[in-house]
Formats: structure tokens, C-alpha cells, sequence
């Protein structure tokens, strides 16, 4: 062999690697992204679970806080629609709950928003 392909050998196996090697970065950064991105979400679920289930979350009400992993929350619920029940003072509400999430990357904030409906029916007066 000689000297000049020793060298290109040499140039075209430094070319690979630096390829394999930043195709590689940049898949660990997808990486962490996406894995942030799943806590969020998979954050985001859980407190839109808590929040349906809490009796005491009504409409026109604003609750926020942040999570131990240092996720910021924000709930807000509106009024859809009030419906009179039968044998009943108080109508039945159709609640709007709108969760907001934030949390911190490399890159600045991102948010995830999630909405669901919730069907609030007071509680019968108490008999007799």
C-alpha cells in the first residue's frame, strides 16, 4: 500500500465515524426530548384524573400548582350548559375542565393542554 491510500482510508474512515457519531447525538437528543415530553403528558393525564374525580372542582374555578419534578399546572373550568332535573332545586351543570401543563428544557418551555367534560348532578335533598 501506499502513502496515499493510507491517507484516503484513513480521511474516509474519520468521515464515517463523524457522521455515526452526530446521527447518534442527535438521536439522544430526540431522545430526552420525547422523554420529557411522555412525563409531561403522562403528568398531565394523572391530575386531569384527579381534578374530574374532585367533588369539589365546580365551574368558574381556577386551581394551579407544581408537581415535585418541578411540572407547572394550571386548571380552569367554564360552564357548556345547566339543565333543570326533575324533583330537583338545582340543575345539573355540564363542566368544561381545561388543564395546561409547563415544564422546563434545554431549549426554553414547553405546554401541553388537555380538556375534558365533566356532568356535575347535586346531590338529592336529604330525605325525611
Amino acid at each position: 500500500m501506499t502513502l496515499l491510500e493510507v491517507l484516503m482510508a484513513v480521511s474516509l474512515l474519520g468521515i464515517s465515524f463523524v457522521t455515526i457519531f452526530s446521527g447518534l447525538s442527535a438521536a439522544l437528543r430526540a431522545t430526552g426530548r420525547l422523554d420529557l415530553f411522555d412525563r409531561g403528558n403522562e403528568f398531565a393525564i394523572q391530575k386531569l384524573n384527579e381534578l374530574f374525580l374532585d367533588p369539589s372542582l365546580l365551574a368558574d374555578d381556577r386551581r394551579y400548582g407544581v408537581s415535585p419534578s418541578g411540572i407547572e399546572w394550571e386548571a380552569r373550568t367554564e360552564l357548556v350548559e345547566k339543565r333543570p332535573l326533575p324533583g330537583s332545586e338545582k340543575p345539573a351543570q355540564l363542566v368544561r375542565i381545561v388543564l395546561q401543563v409547563f415544564w422546563r428544557t434545554p431549549k426554553g418551555r414547553q405546554s401541553l393542554n388537555l380538556e375534558t367534560l365533566k356532568l356535575v348532578i347535586p346531590e338529592p335533598p336529604p330525605g325525611p
